[in-house]
């Protein structure tokens, strides 16, 4: 192999992790926003979610560190 695809086999897992915190926000927020909409309480339930997708996608990607420093 040569070094790009090294380089793109190690980064991977992070690419990975960062989509996913990515997603997370993402479909969260609009599941919050349109839950907003349908019960009239905006800003709350929006905020709510989109903490939710926040933990959740760095709680993926601290795991991911973690798992990387035991080996």
């Amino acid at each position: 192999m040569n070094f790009f695809q090294k380089l793109l086999q190690k980064a991977a897992p992070i690419m990975s992790a960062v989509q996913s915190l990515f997603f997370y926000v993402i479909i969260l927020s609009i599941i919050g926003y349109y839950g907003d909409r349908k019960f009239d309480t905006f800003p709350f339930l929006f905020m709510l979610c989109l903490l939710i997708g926040l933990v959740f996608g760095f709680y993926q990607i601290y795991t991911l560190v973690n798992f990387k420093n035991d080996d």
